[in-house]
């Protein structure tokens, strides 16, 4: 039986729930966030807690009982793409599997970048999508106006 070509869902709870980044990240371009959000729908994680990283504009999710993480899910439609999103979130991240409870109750099992470095660097403080789009996200693009992330050719 061949592989399938779709990677498997990935639940995002971070900086790239801003659509324009993720935008950006997917296509090259942070305008394009009308198509990007038909693979995004809202979702949890629950036995997790996010918290802000020292002196960096992201989170870091971090194991915890009785806590829950709000992001969304995406259905992405090529491993490509999801590369994309591997090589954005680099090595500080193991992607997880996670079970992602979607806003009807259905249950789905997806992957999740979870951090890999030190617990000492994230802070006690909730990590907040408001709060950086309206504080970070317009210098986040600028820094990468200009650049691509490239994804496999095979899909």
């Amino acid at each position: 039986m061949a592989e399938s070509s779709k990677p498997r869902p990935l639940f995002i709870y971070g900086s790239l729930r801003a659509r324009p980044l993720l935008a950006w990240a997917l296509t090259g371009d942070a305008a394009n966030t009308e198509p990007i959000s038909a693979f995004a729908s809202s979702a949890t994680v629950r036995g997790y807690a996010r918290y802000t990283v020292r002196s960096r504009d992201y989170p870091a999710v971090i194991k915890k009982d009785g806590h829950e993480v709000d992001g969304d899910l995406l259905i992405l439609e090529t491993k490509s793409l999801r590369k994309k999103l591997d090589d954005f979130e680099g090595e500080i991240y193991t992607p997880t599997s996670v079970d992602v409870v979607l806003e009807d109750g259905n249950i789905v099992e997806a992957d999740m970048y979870v951090w890999a470095e030190d617990e000492d660097m994230s802070t006690d403080e909730p990590w907040e999508l408001d709060t950086f789009v309206k504080e970070r996200l317009e210098d986040w693009l600028d820094l990468f106006e200009g650049m691509e992330m490239i994804g496999d050719d095979e899909d």
